[in-house]
């Protein structure tokens, strides 16, 4: 080890990654429950060791230095390593322990999840499953970082995900969801032409990117959607349609959760709402078999 490295300490850059941060030593030093006089040490003493200013200093805010700049984005590569090597070692002890981390979405258990995660817990009665509520894209940060072991999404969550590997659990595809007096409610079918000249609630884009997938097929049919409004929660956008009179496109398996007044149609268009897993390469040793059986007790609901 350098004697640099051994000068310099993960508090010191934890501090000074706060500072730079905050841009400000007051709030910086209150963020970190310290004084200010501590943490003007530490920074010092890291100049110090480095021989190099790291901050532009004024009589209310600080502003980075070149250098300053640079270690700035070092602190972050340095923490992102540092948490996902910590990660992997819990990690570790989940799989020696027998306990799996499951990320998931609460929609999942509309289309028959809880049956098939009871069948999953009888088959091994020594696993410990831990569920954790995540948006996909908390997921697929919680699997880089190790923090879960496997993640459930829909389709449109599983395109640009590498280094993650994905994989269909369940098929299902996409329908429309309107309000039960709406004049198309009746048809046994609709085509995305017929809603051209609808308005539509929507799931918020930065939550799923089943909006987005949606969005792209109205496009090729040749218009843009017209969205009023756009929601965290699946029940949220139930509700709307029941008490705003929009419109949505859906996974088919909303169906299950009796709405009043909320009546859903099959669409003509084929839009792929598939229940599918996320894992990584150097995965959890027994993410194949829970998932084939995950898989296999779907599709039997």
């Amino acid at each position: 080890m350098s004697t640099l490295s051994q000068r310099i300490t993960l508090k010191m850059l934890r501090y000074f990654h706060q500072v730079a941060q905050c841009q400000q030593f007051s709030q910086a030093a209150e963020q970190l429950n310290i004084t200010k006089s501590p943490l003007s040490a530490q920074i010092k003493e890291l100049e110090h060791a480095l021989g190099v200013v790291l901050f532009e200093r004024d009589t209310r805010n600080v502003r980075l230095t070149t250098a300053g700049k640079q270690l700035n984005q070092e602190c972050e590569r340095i923490f992102d390593v540092l948490e996902t090597s910590l990660n992997r070692v819990t990690q570790s002890a989940r799989e020696e322990q027998a306990t799996l981390n499951l990320g998931l979405m609460s929609s999942i258990f509309w289309a028959g999840f809880g049956d098939a995660l009871h069948q999953l817990q009888q088959a091994n009665p020594s696993l410990t499953l831990n569920l954790l509520e995540l948006s996909p894209e908390k997921q697929k940060q919680a699997l880089m970082q190790h923090q879960i072991d496997i993640g459930l999404v829909r389709f449109a969550d599983t395109t640009q995900i590498a280094p993650l590997q994905a994989r269909s659990l369940y098929q299902e595809k996409m329908v429309v969801a309107l309000p039960a007096q709406h004049p198309l409610a009746s048809r046994k079918q609709l085509s995305l032409q017929e809603l051209r000249d609808t308005e539509f609630v929507m799931l918020r884009q930065e939550n799923s990117a089943s909006t987005a997938l949606i969005r792209q097929h109205c496009q090729q049919a040749g218009f843009e959607m017209t969205i009023l409004q756009e929601v965290v929660e699946p029940n949220t956008l139930l509700a709307v349609i029941s008490t705003r009179g929009l419109l949505s496109i859906v996974p088919a398996s909303y169906a299950n959760l009796v709405w009043p007044h909320v009546h859903f149609v099959a669409l003509k268009e084929t839009i792929r709402a598939d229940i599918c897993a996320l894992y990584t390469k150097a995965s959890h040793s027994l993410t194949n078999t829970l998932l084939n059986q995950l898989s296999q007790a779907l599709q039997k609901g």
